[in-house]
């Protein structure tokens, strides 16, 4: 079966998915966090609308004079929210309306478009009932929101259908297990550490599932740089994933050290102590956001071996 003819790839929801996981991690989770690490995540307790003005408005200088920055920083949060929003909806608009894409990319695409809306109501809620339990829930759904995201952009690339090259089962099933354990492991974390980021949750908890989450990413890593010899695409991932563990974990050390560590009162000076502290926490999420999209793309990589094997046995 030539999977290529019966799976044909789609450039836009390709291009508008890769669009969506730039927007997502950098803009929305980016300024998200921000929010949170400079605790203006109140800066304005309305919604939809912003103290009377539109959500599309540009009124950055005038809303900073009328009730401060973080008024300016939670106002872009929520318009790139509502681009990743619109992002998946073309998504959905184009895959319901192309002929021949398959059931299961507009059921994804579909469950995308869902799961975005819940997040819209969760930011609502969190705003006008200012509960925190429902913070931690808005954060955490942003990552799934990466998840599905690097999902789409994966399933929808020009090559994704190709016959990928034989490799013994028991190695892609190995594969399979470690980076779904990893997912998990990743999404424990995030909820430990928005909760700890929200003052709901131990920095206990957060460091053990820091440790466990690390020693399996690094396995998944030694797995495939000794076992998977000539996937230069896995390689690379898993090479770019290595690096990006390595900075998650020193900026974790470094947010630990100003925050509550020995490097606490370094700065004697408030707003410079503050800066650094969030930027530190905020580089922190942005690089545990970033080694979830990775290891998804790994998760999706040895799901695909496994149904190409399975197609043509």
């Amino acid at each position: 079966m030539n999977l290529q003819q019966t799976h044909p790839y789609f450039k836009w929801l390709h291009r508008l998915a890769l669009a969506g996981v730039v927007v997502t991690i950098a803009l929305t989770c980016g300024i998200g966090g921000t929010i949170t690490s400079a605790e203006v995540g109140m800066a304005y307790p309305t919604w939809p609308d912003i103290n009377g003005g539109s959500l599309f408005s540009m009124f950055y200088t005038k809303l900073a004079d009328a009730f401060g920055w973080g008024s300016v920083v939670e106002h872009t949060h929520r318009q790139a929210a509502s681009l990743t929003g619109l992002i998946i909806l073309a998504m959905t608009l184009i895959s319901w309306f192309t002929k021949g894409v398959p059931t299961r990319l507009r059921t994804l695409t579909t469950a995308s478009l869902a799961i975005v809306l819940g997040q819209g109501w969760l930011g609502a809620a969190r705003v006008l009932d200012n509960d925190y339990l429902v913070a931690i829930l808005h954060a955490l759904g942003a990552q799934l929101v990466v998840l599905l995201l690097v999902v789409l952009a994966k399933c929808t690339a020009p090559d994704w259908h190709r016959e990928p090259m034989p490799f013994p089962a028991h190695r892609v099933q190995r594969l399979r297990l470690w980076s779904g354990v990893g997912l998990g492991l990743l999404f424990a974390n995030l909820f430990a550490a928005a909760s700890l980021r929200h003052k709901q949750g131990a920095f206990e908890g957060h460091l053990i599932l820091a440790i466990t989450t690390s020693v399996v990413v690094l396995f998944l890593i030694q797995q495939i740089l000794t076992k998977f010899r000539g996937q230069k695409r896995m390689r690379l991932v898993a090479r770019g994933l290595a690096h990006l563990l390595g900075t998650q974990l020193a900026l974790g050390t470094a947010a630990w050290a100003f925050l509550l560590g020995p490097l606490i009162g370094t700065f004697q000076n408030e707003d410079t102590r503050f800066l650094m502290q969030s930027l530190l926490a905020t580089g922190h999420l942005l690089c545990g956001i970033l080694v979830l999209a990775s290891v998804t793309s790994l998760w999706m990589e040895a799901r695909h071996r496994i149904t190409a094997r399975g197609a043509n046995s």
